[in-house]
């Protein structure tokens, strides 16, 4: 099985042997779900039938996404000053989604512990789970010189220490090119940036630490 995400949230599995696709974007009856243009995903890392995707909430899939629950509360800053899509000065309404606002854009399941989920959304907010979603810590707080309310568009857990994290931070939507980068030990209690603009030209867009040499990252930039 594969799956793909498109605008507005909508995901789809499809079954690489038949052709056959399905529909499996979660809703719910009691909260209006709020999805980004690119809506986090992630498999779990040791049981490929558990998947997780984000709208302001994380949910949880055991089964592939036929069935669906909410693990978090909402992890944006839920600013309802910045979910007005539909009152857009008498023009149409944006109906791809691009416009949507305060919501989950990066999950990142520990390969070392799949109760250790990471989580950053759009609006400056980066939580962690040590339970698989019974309790949740908010940490952009901790995360020196990062901009109140910059994009944390991914997160890379590492391989080798379930303490060890690096997260990718941008703000160049609001004309700051700057490259943020972090790297924790201790799962989040302190942090040290780790690039800079001394460093590099250009914001930060990914980070990969090699699976063997754990010294060894590779950074991806705006700027090539």
């Amino acid at each position: 099985y594969g799956y793909a995400m498109y605008q507005r949230g909508y995901l789809v599995r499809y079954d690489l042997k038949t052709g056959f696709k399905e529909s499996i974007r979660p809703t719910s009856v009691d909260h209006r779900l709020r999805f980004n243009w690119n809506a986090a995903f992630a498999q779990d890392p040791t049981e490929n039938s558990t998947i997780y995707y984000g709208s302001q909430y994380l949910h949880q899939s055991k089964d592939k996404g036929n069935s669906w629950k909410i693990i978090s509360p909402d992890l944006t800053t839920n600013d309802t000053s910045k979910q007005h899509q539909v009152e857009s000065g008498g023009l149409t309404i944006d109906a791809t989604g691009a416009e949507n606002y305060t919501t989950i854009v990066s999950i990142t399941p520990s390969p070392k512990d799949p109760k250790v989920i990471w989580v950053g959304s759009d609006d400056g907010r980066l939580h962690l789970t040590t339970d698989g979603g019974e309790n949740w810590t908010s940490l952009e707080g901790k995360l020196p010189e990062m901009p109140e309310g910059a994009w944390i568009p991914q997160i890379q857990a590492s391989k080798h220490d379930v303490n060890e994290v690096f997260v990718v931070v941008n703000d160049y939507r609001r004309n700051n090119w700057k490259p943020y980068l972090y790297h924790s030990v201790d799962q989040g209690k302190s942090w040290n940036r780790i690039a800079d603009e001394e460093d590099f030209p250009g914001y930060c867009l990914s980070v990969v630490q090699d699976p063997e040499q754990s010294n060894l990252l590779f950074v991806g930039t705006e700027n090539g």
